[in-house]
């Protein structure tokens, strides 16, 4: 009888060990990061940037899109421009994990913006697809820009489609 108090409480150890380990292989199945690609023609997920501006000394040559794989280039031609208030720091962007598509549209006083972004995985190319949008004459001129940050699992080719209205 003595034989069987101390039995039956490694028994319920046993168990309940083993049970801990299936839990904690679950876990581990649940936190992996194991991410597949999109099918051909699906939307990519990205992250637009806030609070960057087109450096001034980036002539009107570098208008279009840009595939950006170094912090080094992308400071080249971006700079942040920190504002007060929650939301006010530049989005962080890390170039081991992460590539920037940027969009650079020609100065202008007409109000420009770059609107309606949507990105696809089409086989081995990335294809971009946004609106020009140039609104009422204002005082002042601005260079729009938009900047997407991309998880580089989802590298490709780029190639973009702008569609332009006045």
């Amino acid at each position: 009888m003595k034989y069987l108090y101390l039995l039956f409480p490694l028994a319920i150890v046993s168990l309940i060990s083993c049970n801990q380990t299936q839990n904690n292989k679950e876990a581990t199945t649940a936190d992996s990061t194991i991410v597949e690609q999109p099918e051909a023609g699906a939307d990519v997920p990205f992250t637009e940037a806030r609070n960057y501006f087109v450096n001034n000394t980036v002539g009107e040559d570098k208008n279009g899109t840009l595939k950006i794989e170094t912090q080094e280039a992308f400071n080249e031609l971006f700079s942040p421009a920190t504002t007060m208030g929650e939301g006010g720091k530049p989005t962080e962007i890390d170039f081991k994990k992460q590539f920037v598509i940027a969009i650079i549209s020609p100065t202008s006083d007409l109000n420009p913006s770059i609107d309606s972004l949507s990105l696809k995985k089409i086989n081995s190319d990335l294809v971009l697809e946004f609106k020009e949008t140039m609104g009422d004459k204002q005082s002042f001129s601005t260079r729009p820009a938009a900047i997407l940050i991309v998880d580089k699992q989802f590298d490709g080719n780029l190639k973009a489609d702008v569609k332009s209205t006045l």
